[in-house]
């Protein structure tokens, strides 16, 4: 046998190092994780060229066309593929080979959402980027997902990095949708927004943070035709210096925030509210269970606790808070106040710890207080 030189078995020493930085970065390099999935078209197949040069809008749009004809589910490979304008999925699967290989770059700032519509839609496994932010103003067209009145939908394993708007927005009475294992960081607006009268949507397992506004928001307005009902908010880490909430309810009814950790927000870490200057409806019936939320309202201007419940107008009725850990807040603990109705709310079990002012201020509401410690 050959033996090596002392340049050779650098190289090898250099290329093994390689490979392990490879796949601690990228994960396991496994065939299972980039195969091509069975019943599936490859955007590559329509003209789709992942250099991180060419524009493969067109090849993506004849791809999902063409897989919604056949019965058939969209495969991303590897690669980088560059999206020119807003691209939309109807009713078809789109799975990538695993969310740090499959990445879409959105090129248009104005105009980069990949839209999710139909029945059983599905996005898994890839990333979705944009070469450059536009300025929040509120356009859907510059979220990094909308999901438009979709039923039967996941988004799941999804990394999201930057958009001018939310990163994930759920309206037009979205139904039946699970959100699940994705990464969504430094969006202009919210991470993750579900309004217009959407139901029975579960939003788990997320990390969701340095977001422009809230975290994680089920807003209801008055405009909507229904409320946004029957949500599901469990096991997701959220905050890491976002600028507004952690988790919010502004409007809405039968919602349960279980099992989330939030931390570092500049507003409250849990906030519960009507709000009149953006005309939303009332909240009815919220659960609060096994919650850890840790230094949230740290900007300066604010007086915002660590919980706040608020109502400007309007009414909050059966919100219920049990067995969560509050701790290090800037200001209050927990926080009850507002010149609108605040009925029953309830505190069984849970524990506020190293307030920055008093563990609770209540100014309104019927208070329900059993088995708490810190207050």
């Amino acid at each position: 046998m050959k033996k090596l030189s002392l340049k050779g078995k650098r190289m090898k020493w250099i290329g093994g190092v390689i490979l392990m930085l490879a796949v601690v970065c990228l994960g396991p390099l496994s065939s299972a994780q980039a195969a091509k999935p069975a019943n599936s078209l490859s955007v590559t197949a329509y003209g789709a060229i992942g250099n991180g040069k060419t524009d493969s809008l067109k090849a993506f749009e004849k791809t999902i066309k063409a897989a919604k004809k056949q019965g058939k589910s969209v495969y991303i490979p590897a690669g980088n593929f560059l999206l020119s304008g807003r691209l939309t999925i109807d009713g078809v699967k789109v799975i990538g080979a695993g969310a740090e290989r499959s990445i879409l770059t959105s090129t248009n700032s104005e105009s980069g959402s990949i839209d999710l519509r139909g029945e059983n839609v599905e996005l898994q496994n890839l990333a979705h980027v944009y070469k450059k932010t536009g300025k929040r103003d509120g356009a859907d067209a510059k979220n990094s997902i909308t999901v438009l009145g979709a039923s039967n939908f996941v988004i799941q394993n999804v990394r999201i990095v930057g958009a001018g708007t939310a990163g994930i927005l759920v309206r037009d009475s979205a139904v039946d949708g699970t959100i699940s294992n994705n990464l969504v960081k430094s969006t202009k607006a919210d991470g993750i927004h579900i309004t217009g009268g959407s139901q029975r949507i579960t939003v788990e397992h997320n990390t969701v943070k340095k977001t422009g506004d809230d975290a994680i928001a089920v807003v209801s307005y008055k405009k909507d035709r229904a409320m946004t009902s029957n949500i599901v908010i469990r096991e997701n880490s959220v905050g890491y210096a976002s600028k507004a909430r952690g988790i919010s309810v502004v409007g809405g009814s039968d919602v349960l925030i279980e099992k989330n950790k939030i931390n570092n927000t500049e507003m409250a870490g849990i906030y519960i509210a009507v709000e009149a200057g953006f005309e939303t409806r009332n909240v009815n019936n919220v659960g609060i269970s096994g919650n850890t939320v840790i230094k949230s309202g740290t900007r300066p201007t604010d007086d915002h606790p660590n919980v706040l419940i608020f109502a400007s107008e309007g009414s909050i009725n059966e919100v219920r808070f049990d067995k969560n850990i509050i701790s290090k807040s800037v200001n209050a603990g927990i926080g009850i106040w507002g010149d609108g109705k605040i009925g029953n709310i309830y505190f069984t079990s849970n524990q506020v710890t190293n307030s920055g002012e008093g563990a609770t201020t209540f100014k309104k509401g019927e208070i329900h207080a059993e088995g708490n410690s810190g207050f």
